[in-house]
C-alpha cells in the first residue's frame, strides 16, 4: 500500500513536470515572437531602402535622359528599374509589413509574457494561486493564454525554441534574483540603452538629411552665378535627400525606439524600488508580504506589457 510520503513525492514530481511543460510553451511563444519581429523589421528596412533607391534611380534617369542621345537608352533602363522598385514597395508593405503582421508579432509576444507571469505566480504561490496551489490551476491558466492565440499556431509549428534552464521551484529570494533582478539587469536596462542609442543615431541622421536637403535647395536656387551651369541640376536631388529623410522619420515612428527606451527605463526603476523595499522590510518572508511582492512586481511588468501592446495597436490602427 502506498504511504503518504510516496504520494507526496509523486505529486511533487508531477508538479515539476507540469511547470517544465509550461516553460516549454513559454519558450515556444517567445521564439515565435522573436522571429516575427525579425521578419517584420527586415522587410520594413528593405522597403525603406528600396523607396530611397527608387527615388535615386528615377532622378538619375531624368538627368541622363536630358544630356543627349548616347545616354538616353541608359536613362530609360534606369528609369524602368526605378519604376519597378517603387511599384514593388507598396506591395511589400501591404504583405510583409502589414498591420496584420504587426498584430501577429504583438500577440505572440503578449502570450509569451503572459505565460511567464502565470508560471512565476504559480511557483511562488502568489495570487491567483496561493500557497496551496494546484498544478491543475497552472494548466488551466496557461491554456487560457494559449487559447487566445490559437489562430497563430501556424507560426509556432516552424519554430524550434532554444533549450534553456528554467526554475521549477522558487523561494522568495530566488524570485527576486531570477525574476526581478534578472528582468531589470538583463532585459529592461539593456533594452532601454539599446533603443535609446538607436533613436539617437536615427535622430542624428534625420537632422543631417534635413540639413543636406535645405543646403542643396539653397544652392540649386542660387541664380546669381549663371555661369555655373551645374546648379540647376541639383534641384532634383533635393527630392531624393528629402525622401531619404522621410524614410528615416517613418522608420523612427514605426520602430518606436523613443517610446521603448522611456518605458523600459521607467519599469526597471519601478521594479528596483519594489525589490529594495522588500529587502528592507523586516517581515519580508511573511507569506502575505511575499504574495504582495510578487503581485506588485508582476503587475509592474504586465502594466509595461499592456502599455507596449496599446502603443503598437494604436499606431497600427
Amino acid at each position: 500500500m502506498t504511504d503518504a510520503g510516496t504520494l507526496a513525492q509523486v505529486a511533487a514530481v508531477d508538479a515539476r513536470r507540469i511547470v517544465e511543460s509550461a516553460w516549454r510553451d513559454q519558450a515556444l511563444w517567445s521564439e515565435t515572437a522573436n522571429r516575427l519581429k525579425v521578419e517584420l523589421t527586415r522587410w520594413r528596412y528593405r522597403a525603406a531602402v528600396a523607396g530611397v533607391t527608387g527615388a535615386f534611380l528615377a532622378t538619375l534617369a531624368g538627368m541622363l535622359g536630358s544630356v543627349g542621345e548616347p545616354w538616353r537608352w541608359l536613362g530609360a533602363s534606369i528609369a524602368l528599374a526605378g519604376a519597378v522598385i517603387l511599384a514593388v514597395v507598396p506591395a511589400v508593405l501591404r504583405t510583409k509589413a502589414s498591420k496584420e503582421r504587426v498584430q501577429e508579432w504583438v500577440r505572440a509576444r503578449s502570450a509569451s509574457e503572459a505565460l511567464k507571469e502565470e508560471i512565476y505566480r504559480f511557483l511562488v504561490g502568489a495570487p491567483p494561486y496561493g500557497p496551496d496551489r494546484s498544478p491543475a490551476a497552472l494548466i488551466e491558466g496557461c491554456q487560457t493564454v494559449k487559447h487566445k492565440v490559437r489562430d497563430l499556431a501556424g507560426h509556432t509549428a516552424r519554430v524550434e525554441p532554444p533549450i534553456k534552464e528554467r526554475p521549477l521551484e522558487l523561494t522568495p529570494d530566488g524570485y527576486i534574483d531570477q525574476r526581478v533582478t534578472d528582468q531589470i539587469e538583463k532585459y529592461y536596462r539593456p533594452q532601454a540603452r539599446k533603443n535609446a542609442i538607436k533613436a539617437e543615431k536615427l535622430h542624428g541622421l534625420e537632422f543631417w538629411l534635413g540639413v543636406a536637403a535645405a543646403g542643396l535647395g539653397a544652392v540649386a536656387g542660387f541664380t546669381a552665378l549663371p555661369e555655373i551651369g551645374l546648379l540647376p541640376h541639383l534641384s532634383p536631388w533635393v527630392a531624393v535627400v528629402t525622401t531619404a529623410g522621410a524614410a528615416v522619420t517613418a522608420h523612427l515612428a514605426a520602430a518606436r525606439y523613443d517610446h521603448a527606451a522611456m518605458t523600459y527605463t521607467a519599469t526597471a526603476g519601478r521594479l528596483a524600488a519594489l525589490r529594495d523595499a522588500w529587502r528592507a522590510d523586516p517581515s519580508r518572508l511573511d507569506p502575505a508580504r511575499v504574495a504582495k511582492l510578487v503581485d506588485d512586481c508582476e503587475n509592474a511588468i504586465s502594466t509595461e506589457n499592456e502599455a507596449w501592446l496599446a502603443e503598437w495597436t494604436r499606431q497600427e490602427s
